[in-house]
């Protein structure tokens, strides 16, 4: 081994132990590493489509819109219901043939454990038929009380498409005939009073939703009886007239209360989704905007330091008027005229933030000219470039790390101050900073869906106090004011 090499690594080793004297930055480094993991992570913790359909609103068509995440329920007394899809393929299904008829019917269970009923049900029947023909439909429930409840029957064609699929869809919400047989069947259990408080409803809403999974007793159509715990079967049955129709599957969707670890906003995007890919995002501004910044400053001080003179005067001039720039109003315009993606963003910040480590880096760069050893070097003929390279660089690049590290938050949080105030002209990429503007444009904190503010608000303070613990640890060991 090299002497070169190894005074390298005992350098190293000199510096990762004089690191881990410092608990903050070893703590700033578990931050670190927690925003690493999601942003490599990214794309199996949340996939690829969901990032790439995020202003694609028809793709979370089936999520619930603005419920919170779940463990929610770990925290309250009223454990609310996830959101839950339930897929069945034609082969899962019973299939009965009969005088020219073939009947598929399939059976879906849910164990409904919880103290506020689904906010909807939705069924997706997907088939196919022929020269015009009718499939005849049926849809009834089993209760945990043994009750059974006859939903729905129909004659219908397959009027819509999912999936590239002809579909015929039921939203219990929605249809006037379930409605219609719940509030039927629960009447009987109703007192006279409450039957008369609902006279006049609509036969649609989520009031009949409360019913079907409310006991059978009195209060059950006002909202006054309490929830009937148990499995729930649904039984769906599709009967089709001719062996040359098909029936390709049955999806069922529960719309729940909760959903995910973040959430869903009012369209029904995955919250978990923009805060996973908003930590990549978020990174990569901030880390490449810090480290080119960081650089042109620190070569910028350097050589204004070195040259002395009428160049040291006129490149810091130049410096004040940068520094004197105020930066979030010409930003916002540049942003607005040049159009604000994440690779913008990084080249418009780092024609600003390069000033930052400027006046340090010069004043290290006077001290370390007037050094014996440099002057040497000058006087046997040694460029001037590799003088400034080996002798001047050489000695104020470890504390340009510290500079990058203490950079990173300003960067990420500029980025998210763009994006919440220039809205949608901002970044179309869901950032943390885009997620707080669609937030604060629906009035999420008004509405009580303080979810969709918190989680976003949180992981930004996270990516900012991790890289100010890391650059406050480097610039205590590699800032050679603040050594000890």
């Amino acid at each position: 081994m090299s002497k070169s090499k190894a005074t390298s690594i005992e350098r190293l080793k000199e510096f990762i132990n004089e690191y881990r004297r410092y608990k903050i930055g070893i703590a700033g480094l578990i931050l670190l590493f927690f925003l690493v993991f999601l942003a490599v992570f990214a794309p199996v913790l949340a996939p690829r489509e969901k990032y790439d359909n995020w202003y694609n609103l028809a793709y979370w068509k089936e999520n619930p819109s603005g419920v919170p995440p779940v463990w929610v329920n770990l925290f309250s007394s009223q454990k609310l219901p996830p959101h839950k899809i339930i897929s069945i393929d034609s082969s899962e299904a019973e299939f009965t043939e009969s005088g020219g008829t073939y009947k598929y019917t399939t059976n879906v269970t849910y164990n409904f454990k919880y103290d506020v009923p689904p906010n909807d049900i939705i069924i997706r029947i997907l088939g196919k038929t022929y020269e015009g023909r009718n499939v005849s439909l049926s849809l009834k429930i089993i209760r945990p009380d043994g009750y059974e409840i006859k939903l729905y029957s129909s004659s219908t064609v397959f009027p819509e498409e999912y999936d590239g699929r002809p579909c015929k869809t039921i939203v219990f919400s929605k249809n006037r005939e379930i409605g219609r047989n719940i509030i039927k069947w629960a009447s009987q259990f109703e007192n006279e009073t409450n039957l008369r408080t609902i006279s006049g409803r609509p036969e649609v809403g989520r009031w009949t939703i409360y019913a079907l999974f409310s006991k059978a007793e009195a209060g059950i159509l006002v909202g006054k009886a309490p929830m009937l715990r148990g499995e729930y079967s649904l039984v769906i049955s599709a009967t089709f007239y001719s062996d040359a129709d098909e029936f390709y599957g049955i999806k069922v969707i529960i719309a729940g209360a909760t959903f995910g670890l973040a959430g869903t906003d009012i369209y029904g995007r995955d919250l978990f989704a923009g805060i996973v890919w908003g930590a990549r995002l978020a990174l990569i501004i901030g880390i490449l905007t810090s480290v080119v910044s960081t650089f042109i400053g620190v070569f910028y001080g350097v050589a204004s330091g070195y040259a002395g003179g009428l160049t040291d005067e006129f490149m810091q001039r130049i410096y004040e008027i940068v520094a004197s720039i105020p930066l979030l109003p010409i930003l916002l315009i540049l942003s607005w005229k040049f159009g604000a993606t994440i690779w913008n963003l990084a080249l418009i910040m780092t024609l600003f933030y390069w000033v930052g480590p400027v006046k340090t880096v010069r004043s290290m760069a006077l001290q370390i000219k007037e050094q014996t050893y440099v002057e040497a070097a000058k006087a046997v003929g040694v460029p001037t470039r590799r003088i400034i390279m080996k002798y001047v660089a050489n000695q104020v690049i470890p504390y340009a790390f510290a500079v990058m590290a203490l950079s990173v938050p300003g960067a990420i949080l500029t980025e998210a101050g763009i994006s919440f105030l220039l809205g949608g002209r901002g970044v179309r990429e869901p950032t943390w900073g885009k997620i707080l503007h669609d937030a604060h444009a629906a009035a999420a904190t008004m509405k009580g869906m303080w979810w969709w503010v918190l989680l976003p608000g949180v992981m930004i303070c996270i990516a900012g106090l991790a890289f100010i613990m890391i650059g406050n640890a480097l610039d205590r060991i590699l800032n050679p004011t603040l050594r000890r």
